[in-house]
């Protein structure tokens, strides 16, 4: 299929930036015009997750910098800058250890039984827990519908 001329720069922009919408306003089309080539076209749609893959990555390394190699920020003492320190992100090294070791690192959650022993569910209490399972999510799904 020939593209409309703003689709490849589109998914240029795409790729530098991860932002659908500020990709569209860049080569001077509405979010709308992009999402209905993409539901149209397949290889289009293709090219459009591999250039948000591609921009993922760039974020990925951008974080991975900031955690262990720093940014250098200005030191000011009364109004002046007097010097220049590196400060590193735990908070991204913490969240890259999260996605690269999630069972290491990631949250837990663990249910027990009784005086923490094992959880033992009997077939009743099991087919209890699921139909009030089942209810709250239609309940959900109803306040969804609903606003």
């Amino acid at each position: 299929m020939n593209y409309p001329p703003w689709a490849l720069p589109f998914l240029d922009n795409l790729r530098e930036s991860c932002n659908i919408a500020a990709s569209a306003r860049a080569v001077g089309v509405s979010s709308s015009a992009v999402y209905a080539l993409r539901e149209k076209d397949a290889d289009f749609r293709t090219s459009w997750d591999e250039a948000l893959e591609d921009s993922y990555d760039m974020l990925e390394g951008e974080a991975r910098r900031r955690a262990f190699e720093g940014v250098e920020e200005p030191v000011f003492y009364q109004g002046e800058e007097v010097g220049r320190v590196t400060k590193y992100s735990d908070g991204l090294a913490q969240f890259l250890l999260k996605g690269y070791r999630r069972r290491k690192f990631g949250d837990k959650t663990e249910i027990t039984g009784a005086d923490g022993g094992a959880l033992v569910i009997d077939d009743t209490a099991r087919a209890s827990r699921i139909a009030q399972l089942m209810a709250l999510a239609a309940n959900r799904k109803e306040n969804e519908d609903i606003t």
